[in-house]
């Protein structure tokens, strides 16, 4: 799958810096890392109201990649964050 593309396709249309929008993907064998890079100001908008969106995306990702049998994690890049444990 397409992570790049995907969320792209999803986000761009809500961000209101979407230009500012990438997507990095890394991992070998059968885990994947997805980290979502965007302007500070679109972040609540990717994270959503009490974390509705981007556990929704992390659910999407999860399923996506599970056809593919691949193990993926999705995280928003936040300067100064350490990024969360996996779930």
């Amino acid at each position: 799958m397409n992570f790049e593309a995907f969320l792209r396709d999803v986000l761009g249309p809500v961000l209101d810096h979407p230009d500012d929008l990438q997507v990095d993907v890394s991992g070998e064998g059968r885990k994947r890392e997805v980290l979502i890079h965007a302007h500070p100001e679109d972040h609540g908008r990717i994270i959503g109201r009490s974390g509705r969106m981007i556990s929704s995306l992390r659910t999407l990702c999860r399923a996506a990649g599970d056809k593919e049998d691949l193990l993926v994690n999705l995280e928003l890049f936040e300067e100064g964050r350490r990024p969360r444990a996996e779930a």
